[in-house]
Order: C-alpha cells, then sequence, then structure tokens
C-alpha cells in the first residue's frame, strides 16, 4: 500500500521543465516606488555645460545659433563628435564665421578635421591644439556638472553637539 502511495504522489509530481521562469514572478521590491528611468550618458551632459562655460555666451549664441547652446552641443556629443573634435569645430567655426551645423555636416565629407579646415583656410593643427586646451579645462569643470543621486551623496555629518534650539538661546 505505502508503495502505491508513493508511486501516485511521483506521478502526480511536476517535471523540472514545468519550472520555468517565465518573468512575470513579483519581487520583493516589486511594490516600491523606482527612480525613474535615466539614459546613462557618461557625463555627456555634465561635458556639455562645463564646456559652455569656458565659452563666451556671445560666441556660443553666434556658433550655434540656438538660445539653448547646451542642448546643442550634447546633441552633437550624442551623435558621435569626440568632445575634442566638438571643441575644435567650435573653434573653427568661431573664427572662419560658419555655423556650426554646416561645418558638422560638412566633417564626413571633408574627410575629418584636417580636410575642413583645409577647405575653410584655417590651420587644423594650430586649431586642434586649441581645442585641446578648451576640453582639458571643461574636463576640470566636469564633476561640477555631473548629476549627484541620493544614493551616493554623502550622509549627513552629525555634530557631536546638537545645535541649540530657539528656547534654549533664551
Amino acid at each position: 500500500m505505502r508503495t502505491l502511495l508513493i508511486c501516485l504522489l511521483l506521478a502526480a509530481a511536476r517535471p523540472a521543465a514545468g519550472q520555468v521562469y517565465l518573468g512575470a514572478e513579483v519581487g520583493p521590491d516589486a511594490f516600491l516606488k523606482a527612480d525613474p528611468g535615466k539614459i546613462d550618458t557618461d557625463g555627456e551632459d555634465a561635458f556639455a555645460w562645463a564646456l559652455s562655460s569656458e565659452v563666451s555666451s556671445s560666441t556660443l549664441y553666434a556658433v550655434f545659433e540656438s538660445t539653448n547652446p547646451e542642448k546643442e552641443i550634447f546633441g552633437y556629443l550624442r551623435g558621435g563628435l569626440y568632445r575634442q573634435e566638438l571643441a575644435a569645430l567650435l573653434l573653427l567655426s568661431e573664427r572662419t564665421a560658419v555655423p556650426f551645423r554646416k561645418l558638422a555636416a560638412e566633417l564626413p565629407k571633408a574627410g575629418g578635421f584636417r580636410g575642413l579646415a583645409k577647405n575653410h583656410k584655417a590651420d587644423a593643427m594650430a586649431l586642434f591644439e586649441a581645442a585641446g586646451g578648451l576640453k582639458a579645462a571643461a574636463d576640470l569643470k566636469l564633476p561640477l556638472f555631473l548629476a549627484v543621486s541620493a544614493s551616493t551623496a554623502p550622509a549627513a555629518v552629525r555634530l557631536s553637539t546638537p545645535a541649540p534650539t530657539v528656547d534654549e538661546k533664551k
């Protein structure tokens, strides 16, 4: 009788293939409020702000033909321009009075920055060297513009003696 009961229990048990994870389970953190999703930009947004702080506002408005140059810089960085290349294009645009948008569109056709500078009768090496200095200055300011989340912010320092309250001051 016992053997029959054991055989019936084993026959009713589900096979291991029936225990597949389908991704629909509820975890212990399912009902907690989650942080809003953010695109990981590796500091590109912060670099756009830092670079714009290194260049005068009138130059930025003239070069990017926009009242929001930080957004324009960020868009070009996300579009594939390297930081120093972007700084070099900014300097080239400033010196030749050609809009940045036009220079960025001509860059692939010109075969790189050297060809683009040659087309506009500018010294590519001098511009690229100056752009390196501009990029280095912006990199130094980069930590000032990085977003700090609450989880990575340092905890508040607690004083050994509490500050006096209004009643204790009297």
